[in-house]
């Protein structure tokens, strides 16, 4: 993937180095941060699976005090702030009707899809060409898609997955190439992909369900997409647009 030419065209900086491995910060800690993150994201990918009742007894045990020590170890900025949204979602999770839950579930990104639960769902681009890079990225990584995705290869699921499993990666080896590999594809990945989509995503699930839990869902991702997205300085396809236009209407002045 690295000699690939990634979708987007805009032309950024990828960053040389992680804030949190700076010298001066124990690479410990960095890694610990970058598995807290990923752990994060692994139960983010557990609240959009198809609702079941093992899934919800998994999402039961699962405290607010242990989102709390997650949320200390990532280094992530606004960790009160989702806290208090997962305490929310515990206390959803403890009490709703598992058969209110799938219908919703279904009406909202399967039968009717209100709310596209995919890529190229909100992307207008080339779908095939959205697909293939993708899937490039995945077979580059080795990565191999849950059965919660079905055969969407641009599934939200099978999306954070990917950069879980970048972020293990990086705690995973100490050689400086095989480093700048992961930075690099986690950075173009999250730019081309993600950060392209999610936040319209969030933004219009929370429109159109009146469920709780998925209102709180769609706000504890964006929350934690937007941290992780600030500590570890990866680009943003939205704000550089805007930093283009208003570079434009300053030259046109």
């Amino acid at each position: 993937m690295q000699n690939s030419q990634p979708i987007n065209s805009i032309p950024i900086q990828w960053f040389k180095e992680n804030p949190l491995e700076k010298p001066g910060i124990n690479s410990e800690i960095a890694n610990i941060a970058f598995l807290a993150q990923a752990d994060l994201l692994l139960l983010i990918t557990k609240l959009f699976a198809p609702p079941t009742a093992k899934m919800k007894q998994d999402l039961q045990v699962i405290s607010p005090s242990d989102v709390d020590k997650l949320l200390k170890n990532s280094k992530l900025p606004t960790g009160e702030n989702l806290a208090t949204t997962y305490r929310q979602i515990q206390q959803q999770i403890q009490e709703i009707d598992l058969d209110i839950w799938v219908e919703e579930y279904n009406r909202l990104f399967e039968a009717k899809v209100a709310c596209p639960i995919n890529e190229s769902g909100f992307i207008s681009r080339d779908k095939e060409a959205i697909l293939a890079d993708i899937a490039g990225f995945y077979k580059a990584f080795g990565l191999k898609l849950s059965k919660a995705m079905g055969e969407k290869t641009d599934h939200l699921i099978g999306e954070l997955e990917f950069v879980i499993m970048l972020l293990v990666m990086l705690t995973k080896t100490e050689q400086l190439e095989e480093k700048k590999t992961a930075r690099n594809a986690l950075n173009t990945f999250t730019f081309d992909h993600l950060s392209e989509w999610l936040p319209t995503f969030c933004e219009q699930l929370t429109k159109v369900t009146g469920l709780v839990i998925y209102q709180q869902s769609a706000e504890f991702l964006s929350m934690t997409w937007t941290a992780i997205m600030t500590a570890n300085q990866l680009a943003n396809p939205i704000k550089t647009t805007d930093d283009d236009a208003n570079l434009d209407d300053d030259t046109t002045l």
